[in-house]
Order: C-alpha cells, then sequence, then structure tokens
C-alpha cells in the first residue's frame, strides 16, 4: 500500500489512491495513508455476522470515493462475490492481490516459507516469484498479471528473504495497478492479456 501511495503521490503511476481501508483496526496502513492524507477507515470484520454482511459494510463506507479498483495489499481474506461482484462491474478495473509465490505452485499464507521448505509441502527452493494476479472466488487462483522472480539463497533466512521480496513486490505492484487503470490489461479465457 505504502509504495502505491508513494508511486501515486511522485508522479510514477497515473493513478490517485481515493481511500485506504482496512479490516483490521489496528494496521499500520491506516497511519500511513492518514500522514500522507489519503481518507482511512477501519472496519472490523467481527459483529458482522458473515463475510458477505462484512463486505457490504465496507463498500458503503468506500461509496463516497467512488474507488474503480480495489488493491488488495496486505487484506489476508477471502473475499466474496459481494466485493467481487461490485468491482468488476460496469465500468470498474477489478480486483488485485500481490502474493509472494508462484500461484500455480503455491496459494495462501506463507510464500516465503514455503519458497525456503519450511511448510509440509516441498523442498527449498532456487528461486520463488512475486505474483501479481486478478482475484476470483479461489484461493490466489484468479489470473496472472505479472511475475518476477527472487532468488533464494542457500543461506537465507525467512527475514532476509521476506526483505528482497518485498522490495520486488513494491517495485512490481504499482506498475501493474498503473497498467491496470490505464485500461491496458484485460481477461481473455481466464488469462491477463496485456494491449500494450
Amino acid at each position: 500500500m505504502e509504495a502505491i501511495c508513494a508511486a501515486a503521490s511522485a508522479g510514477l503511476i497515473g493513478v490517485r489512491v481515493a481511500v485506504v481501508a482496512s479490516d483490521s483496526p489496528g494496521a499500520a496502513g491506516l497511519r500511513r495513508a492518514a500522514r500522507r492524507g489519503i481518507p482511512a477507515h477501519a472496519l472490523d470484520w467481527r459483529g458482522h455476522g458473515s463475510r458477505e454482511a462484512h463486505e457490504r459494510a465496507m463498500l458503503a463506507a468506500l461509496a463516497p470515493y467512488e474507488p474503480r479498483m480495489l488493491v488488495l495489499a496486505g487484506y489476508m481474506r477471502m473475499v466474496t462475490p459481494v466485493l467481487l461482484g461490485h468491482f468488476n462491474g460496469p465500468g470498474m478495473l477489478g480486483v488485485v492481490n500481490v502474493h509472494p509465490a508462484d500461484t500455480r505452485a503455491y496459494q495462501g499464507v506463507h510464500g516465503y516459507e514455503f519458497a525456503l521448505g519450511l511448510t509440509h509441502r516441498g523442498p527449498r527452493l532456487s528461486e520463488t516469484w512475486i505474483t501479481v494476479h486478478f482475484v476470483d472466488q479461489g484461493m490466489d487462483t484468479g489470473p496472472v498479471i505479472a511475475r518476477a522472480p527472487v532468488v533464494v539463497h542457500p543461506d537465507d533466512t525467512l527475514e532476509d528473504l521476506k526483505e528482497r521480496g518485498l522490495a520486488v513486490e513494491h517495485q512490481l505492484l504499482p506498475r501493474v495497478v498503473d497498467r491496470v487503470a490505464r485500461g491496458l490489461v484485460r481477461i481473455e479465457n481466464n488469462r491477463a492479456v496485456f494491449l500494450d
């Protein structure tokens, strides 16, 4: 989120961050947005009875800002057809997520741990991929827009790999958001296609 805001305010990408929202009132992104003068809303997911009810309340809070794209930068909850339907509707640009692994190989949390062989799903990798994708109803299963490699060194700790991976995320995600916002990405046969 901070990388997108910084790129937008520097004029490096052609987007305006209309609002930042979180389901966690203590999220650091809310404070960072407020420091930049960007409206920031916290809407705790607890107490809404269902994911759908929470998302309807979130959409109501976002409505005055008229966002056309939703970027899940650090949002760790599965989204439902409520949000997906809204942001995939007429005049909208979709829902975009960044994932710290190749989504063809690994979905869900702990992508960096997967690359280091710290999960039950395989050996240590020699490289991993930062993936930016459109969001669908599955977990990290939407059409891939762009990927960038991150080398996994033999002596990497989790913190080492996360630091290098986040640097790649912070470069890749703003560029992809810019292309989506400029209408240069579309979905064909469940694949993201660049129009330039």
